[in-house]
């Protein structure tokens, strides 16, 4: 069985638990928001063509 000090330690330290994620909130609210506009602009961002250059190396002196 507990006593009156170890409930009141457990009960304190999950009050702790419980401001520290509410302080934290916003920063997974503005990561998730970030992510969400990263993904966005992933999206709609035109892709880059690959330029393929040929050179003539059938001589044994390649520049």
């Amino acid at each position: 069985m507990f006593n009156e000090y170890e409930v009141y330690q457990l009960i304190k330290l999950r009050q702790e638990k419980v401001e520290r994620k509410a302080q934290n909130a916003w920063k997974l609210e503005d990561y998730q928001r970030e992510a969400l506009f990263q993904k966005l602009v992933k999206k709609f961002k035109p892709k880059q063509q690959l330029t393929i250059v040929n050179t003539n190396c059938d001589c044994l002196n390649c520049c």
